[in-house]
């Protein structure tokens, strides 16, 4: 060995005696830290289980005229004179799940002075109403085989248990239709369905029950449709099925002395007998059915309760006076809340 290597020997001798060593204190420390922390971490408490968000977009629950509470519905009336009843048709709805009382604020500007304001109901549309009544004039004839039921779209409404004997006698069955809550717009099928236990002896002749005339009501007695059965101008359009030919005409009965019905026939294959025929109502409202007279309507009441669902058409009518001041007037009406 040279002196250099012995030079550089000497050098790593001193200076692996320069570093520090490490503690073992050190080492004990870092791992009772560790520990510690791992047991600290388990011990903790859940501040939650989980989470649950909702987020609701909320409709307004009683609108007027079908907008919302920041959307006024505007109405303009031209060349307004005293004397006159000026209306326009409006309707509020209630589309929540509670009944609630409603009133009208009302004013104007410049004043109300010889403005007087009244609230009708409207007469609407079919679609608004339902049915009242239902009419059939209907032979009891000689024989006591003249039973039947009637169905309405399928619902039964009436039974009938004939009576018989001489003479024959025509009935005029008026059928109260309010507890089926059949809403009258649309076509509407009248089945009428024999319930005697046989048929009688002559119906191969004279057919089993005679039936002349058929009418539909909506509410307010108000005239839906009607059909003369045994007029072929009357029946046409409304479908008749399951009936004979015009009578007396074809066999030469009494049939109770009338000019001309028909009769239900019974089949032979399942011993039943029914008819039916068709009536619609369309039109049988006046469409815009406000009052020509402001004293003339049927009223509103204020405060008025409406149900969960319910729809109420009214119009709002002004009568004004014959000297009220010529001028341009803003009336307001607000649709509130009745608070208890």
């Amino acid at each position: 060995m040279d002196i250099k290597d012995i030079e550089k020997r000497v050098d790593e001798i001193t200076l692996n005696r320069q570093k520090p060593k490490r503690s073992k204190k050190k080492y004990i420390m870092v791992a009772v830290v560790l520990i510690i922390g791992a047991f600290v971490a388990r011990g903790a408490l859940l501040t939650y289980i989980g989470e649950f968000q909702t987020t609701m977009h909320v409709e307004q629950s009683i609108v007027f005229d079908g907008q919302n509470w920041d959307e006024p519905v505007m109405n303009t009336i031209e060349n307004a004179t005293g004397g006159c009843c000026n209306c326009s048709e409006h309707w509020v709805e209630n589309r929540g799940c509670e009944g609630v009382w409603l009133d009208f604020d009302e004013w104007a500007l410049p004043d109300m002075e010889g403005i007087y304001t009244h609230y009708y109901l409207s007469e609407g549309c079919c679609c608004e109403h339902i049915l009242e009544t239902l009419e059939l004039e209907v032979l009891d004839g000689m024989a006591e085989w003249d039973d039947f039921a009637v169905q309405v779209d399928g619902t039964l409404v009436y039974t009938y248990d004939a009576v018989g004997g001489d003479p024959e006698t025509w009935i005029m069955h008026t059928i109260d239709l309010t507890p089926f809550e059949i809403q009258c717009c649309g076509t509407h099928t009248i089945r009428i369905i024999c319930t005697a236990c046989e048929p009688w002896e002559h119906f191969d002749t004279y057919g089993q029950l005679a039936v002349n005339y058929g009418a539909l009501y909506c509410e307010g007695e108000v005239l839906c449709d009607e059909v003369d059965i045994g007029n072929p101008t009357s029946e046409s359009g409304h479908n008749l099925l399951g009936w004979g030919p015009v009578e007396p005409a074809n066999s030469g009965g009494e049939y109770g002395g009338i000019n001309d019905c028909r009769c239900t026939w019974y089949d032979d294959n399942d011993d039943t007998s029914e008819a039916r025929f068709e009536l619609t109502c369309e039109d049988c409202y006046e469409q815009g059915g406000c009052p020509e007279e402001c004293e003339e309507g049927t009223p509103l009441d204020m405060p008025f309760y409406i149900e969960p669902g319910q729809r109420i058409d009214f119009c709002i009518c002004y009568k004004l006076d014959m000297f009220i001041m010529p001028d341009t007037y803003e009336i307001f009406h607000q649709l509130v809340p009745v608070v208890d």
